[in-house]
């Protein structure tokens, strides 16, 4: 029993460990293709590789739900007593896009972006440091 206890124990560590070494390996990759210019990677595109883009936008879909799943979880943790308060209908900019404020539960605010992305954001990302 021990020894089946151990292999669970090393197999939770290495899912862990490779979580945060793809996460690494993007962050890599993504800093490579940003510092490639942007008109011959427009060009290359262009000359028949859509697939690339669609992708990226697929890609960007499931980095972004993992991060808001992470962000609402880190939530009551982060949130104080001087937390913005927003009502639906409120308008906000985070990282340069503006959005609508759908909903304010204390902790998270869901925010609709004017391209019609549904994000939540929590306090702590909103509060100006």
């Amino acid at each position: 029993m021990r020894k089946l206890q151990l292999r669970q124990l090393i197999k939770e560590e290495l899912n862990r460990y490779m979580f945060f070494q793809n996460l690494k390996s993007i962050k890599m990759m993504v800093d490579d293709i940003l510092e490639l210019d942007e008109k011959m990677v427009d060009s290359v595109l262009a000359d028949g590789h859509d697939w690339a883009d669609d992708h990226i936008a697929t890609s960007k879909d499931d980095i972004e739900e993992v991060h808001n799943f992470l962000m609402t979880k880190r939530a009551p943790m982060a949130v104080n007593e001087e937390k913005p308060q927003y009502k639906k209908g409120d308008k906000l900019t985070y990282k340069g896009t503006s959005y609508v404020v759908l909903s304010d539960n204390g902790y998270v605010v869901k925010v609709k972006s004017e391209s019609g992305n549904i994000i939540g954001l929590n306090h702590s990302q909103l509060i100006e440091k």
